[in-house]
């Protein structure tokens, strides 16, 4: 009579550490949230970019006659593209179902639920948007608007057209441009986007002011 087959050998000792490392190695490079700064950009629309130079995309987008800066009808420009892209249904509007579709769909980030805003970073670089005063589409942009789309909503109906984007196209470029030149230049957006990302220290995260 054979004998029975032993069962598998699991790894023990350093195979087995060796082993288990390996598997949290590769769940953390999965589960790892993108970082302000670090592949993605949200537009001062909503509109996500996915890359390091995701704010000088959509500049050289948003600036259509190639002069090196973006005007305020360029600006509202871009910011109703956008509203177009998400009016899937071509009503002139974003309704309710479009903005949840964007909000899970196109820029899944900004919601609170996301890994990336999380104490206990998959990734364990830096502190989670909230330690630093952000929630949102505000983590990733030029602006403090966790959701830039329904922030156009100025009637707060749960709808947005194209009068109220343009209105918040305005009210936004004058936050862009505090000295009122009439221009957004991509040097000074530079600037102010890596004054928003730097991490307050010690006392002086409850005293600093970031630019809204």
């Amino acid at each position: 009579m054979s004998p029975c087959p032993s069962p598998r050998r699991r790894p023990t000792g350093r195979a087995a550490s060796g082993f288990v490392l390996l598997l949290l190695t590769a769940g953390a490079a999965q589960a790892a949230p993108p970082t302000p700064g670090d592949g993605l950009f949200i537009s001062p629309f909503g509109e996500p970019f996915r890359s390091r130079a995701g704010l000088a995309d959509w500049f050289s987008g948003a600036d259509s006659d190639r002069d090196g800066s973006v005007s305020p009808a360029e600006f509202r420009a871009d910011g109703l593209r956008f509203l177009a892209r998400l009016d899937t249904n071509r009503d002139g509007r974003v309704d309710g179902f479009e903005n949840t579709a964007y909000e899970n769909e196109v820029a899944p980030e900004i919601l609170p639920q996301s890994a990336v805003f999380r104490s206990d970073r998959p990734d364990g670089g830096g502190p989670a948007p909230r330690a630093r005063g952000l929630e949102g589409a505000a983590s990733f942009g030029l602006l403090d608007e966790p959701q830039p789309v329904r922030g156009a909503d100025l009637n707060y109906d749960g709808k947005i057209t194209v009068d109220e984007q343009s209105k918040a196209a305005t009210r936004r470029f004058a936050l862009l441009d505090p000295e009122a030149t009439g221009r957004l230049s991509l040097s000074v957006l530079q600037a102010r986007l890596q004054a928003r990302e730097a991490p307050p220290s010690g006392f002086v995260r409850f005293f600093r002011r970031r630019p809204d």
